[in-house]
């Protein structure tokens, strides 16, 4: 069976979710409007097992109970009676009525579980799939471990509630009305001797639940950023050794760590002082019973089976009041957690695709610049200023200019990673904010400087675009892009795994496989931002040729400082300041004597060497 059956079979489809307001609910959040959230947008399907769950609740309630009630004929009949018969009764009696609240305790938890684990199923690829659709600033804005602790921590905490805190309350919730029951039935006055502290329960475990919740907050924050910081140690571990950076820090994680401790120390306080305080009035109350049932059994009032039978429903009442206390606990860090879980999902993204957008239809491929401004968000002036350019269809036009002047981020809105604040981005006349993402993306291959692989096979990751691709296809990109001599020499050749990010492999080899994967992909339009610049002379040769080739027919945009990539393009802006400051071929540009001369004997010429 593939994953894809077992995900339809076993969780159902993710219902879409409304990024503005989840099914129109908005952004309250209030308890109950969350709760509501939460069914609304993952329960469905689920309410037939929760109805066999709640009917194992009542059968644990119930015997619960009973066992209360047989109380009375054990000590009136057994003890005081000596009644042979009633014994018998009596001892084939507890066995079953405990056997059935076993089954029914299993079978309520068994069914809990599997309704809360589908549910944060659910959660988990709503969140992923509306992750998924946000754009590039976003994700420039946001911290990877933050956005991937809502997936571990905090749906980790949601599920306890779901599970462990649904489940305790509905069975308590349950079992305790069905032991008030037998109180009030058993005796009216010590019923109420023993409720009176139900009230003066309700006020401290209200009062002290608000501060657990604010203690759940800030520990899933600082986790969070405790993610955030070891995957930037980790990835950056050469760095911090070389720098003898350990000491500073060992010192910023263990401070992390200390206000987590404290954030999950003031939720255990709070849960241990609601504990204290049940149990004290629990004492109180116990004690007015047994003196005022006590007096009345010595007067003959009360009979002693009815006594031990009212004792025994207060035991086994106040435990569940006790669980109740610390389902408030679970309650609130699984409100906190839906809190967080909301915000990513109310977020909308920064770019979308209008309504009926068309395919996007590639003719020739001509890409044009047109007027075009962008200012990033953190930006103190515009990144792109009145930018105008054109690129032939089946043309290389190559982008140079100093640092800063806007090369890389004008090739990003070639597919659309970024919207234009003014002015417009088209291909063979198309808008690129007028076409569907899936037919843009189809129409492009990209290779930047920062080498992005995965904890694959090499052969995943070259084929990462076309994953139908044949071996030879796969062998064929790689002998194009120079990496098909290094690749036969590991130990399982395309099959062996490569590590996160490429790690067990050179920064030459890395970048070779990106290159291999966008020849691979063999898209009409190729994006590319440095891509041979962790190659050593002769792989860049190499690989040049095989760009010369894969260009045939194509068309290229290049942000490069070689001067070998530079020269042969058909068309060459020289970028400054966000906009064109020159254009034309190599030697047009050399004869001008302007800015691409001195970048010839300064950057492009250095980066030659």
């Amino acid at each position: 069976m593939s994953r894809a059956t077992i995900t339809t079979e076993f969780i159902s489809p993710v219902p879409a979710v409304d990024p503005g307001g989840m099914n129109g609910l908005g952004r309250s959040k209030g308890a109950p409007a969350l709760i509501l959230r939460l069914i609304r947008a993952f329960m469905h399907g689920q309410w037939g097992l929760m109805a066999l769950a709640m009917g194992c609740m009542g059968i644990v309630a119930a015997m619960t109970a009973s066992i209360a009630w047989l109380m009375k004929p054990a000590v009136n009949e057994v003890f005081a009676g000596k009644d042979p018969a009633v014994l018998t009764l009596v001892a084939i009696s507890f066995p079953a009525v405990f056997m059935a609240k076993g089954l029914a305790n299993y079978g309520q938890r068994t069914l809990m579980n599997a309704v809360g684990t589908r549910i944060i199923s659910r959660s988990r690829e709503a969140l992923y799939n509306h992750l998924q659709g946000m754009d590039i600033a976003f994700f420039a804005q946001s911290r990877t471990a933050t956005l991937v602790s809502r997936f571990t921590v905090d749906l980790t905490l949601l599920k306890n509630t779901i599970t462990t805190g649904t489940m305790a309350l509905g069975r308590d919730a349950v079992t305790m009305v069905g032991l008030l029951v037998s109180l009030v039935a058993l005796d009216l006055d010590l019923a109420l001797i023993a409720g009176t502290v139900f009230p003066l329960a309700i006020l401290p475990i209200v009062i002290l639940g608000r501060r657990v919740r604010r203690a759940a907050k800030g520990m899933q924050s600082e986790s969070g950023e405790l993610d955030a910081q070891l995957l930037q140690i980790f990835q950056g571990i050469r760095v911090v050794k070389v720098y003898n950076a350990e000491e500073r820090e060992a010192e910023r994680v263990g401070g992390t760590i200390w206000r987590i401790y404290h954030h999950l120390m003031r939720s255990e306080t709070v849960g241990a002082s609601i504990s204290m305080v049940l149990e004290i009035l629990s004492g109180i109350a116990f004690a007015g019973v047994v003196i005022y049932g006590g007096q009345r059994v010595t007067e003959g009032n009360l009979d002693p089976g009815t006594f031990f039978a009212f004792l025994t429903s207060m035991f086994l009442l106040y435990q569940p009041i006790k669980r109740l206390g610390r389902v408030n606990i679970v309650a609130q860090e699984g409100l906190a957690a839906m809190e967080r879980l909301f915000d990513v999902l109310d977020t909308p993204p920064g770019l979308r695709e209008k309504p009926d957008a068309p395919e996007l239809t590639v003719m020739g491929g001509e890409i044009r610049f047109e007027a075009v401004r962008l200012t990033y968000a953190l930006g103190e002036g515009p990144a792109l200023s009145d930018l105008t350019l054109t690129v032939p269809a089946g043309g290389t036009a190559a982008l140079v200019g100093r640092s800063g002047a806007g090369k890389s981020t004008a090739l990003q809105l070639v597919p659309r990673f970024y919207d234009a604040d003014e002015g417009r981005v088209v291909i063979d006349g198309q808008d690129v904010r007028d076409v569907t993402f899936r037919s843009l993306w189809k129409a492009i291959a990209m290779v930047t400087q920062e080498v992005i692989l995965f904890d694959d096979t090499v052969r995943a990751n070259i084929a990462y675009g076309r994953p139908d691709a044949s071996d030879a296809e796969i062998e064929a990109a790689a002998r194009a892009a120079a990496g098909h001599d290094f690749v036969q020499e590991m130990p399982r050749g395309y099959d062996t795994m490569i590590g996160e990010q490429g790690v067990r492999l050179s920064g030459g080899q890395r970048q070779r496989l990106v290159i291999a994967r966008a020849m691979l992909k063999n898209a009409p339009i190729l994006l590319l931002d440095e891509a041979t610049s962790a190659l050593d002379a002769e792989s860049e040769r190499q690989v040049r040729q095989a760009f010369d080739s894969l260009r045939q027919g194509r068309t290229c945009v290049v942000v490069a400082h070689r001067l070998s990539t530079v020269m042969n393009a058909d068309i060459i802006y020289v970028l400054d300041a966000g906009r064109v400051a020159e254009s034309g071929t190599h030697a047009e540009l050399l004869a001008k004597g302007g800015i691409y001369t001195d970048l010839c004997a300064t950057e492009l010429s250095k980066a030659e060497e």
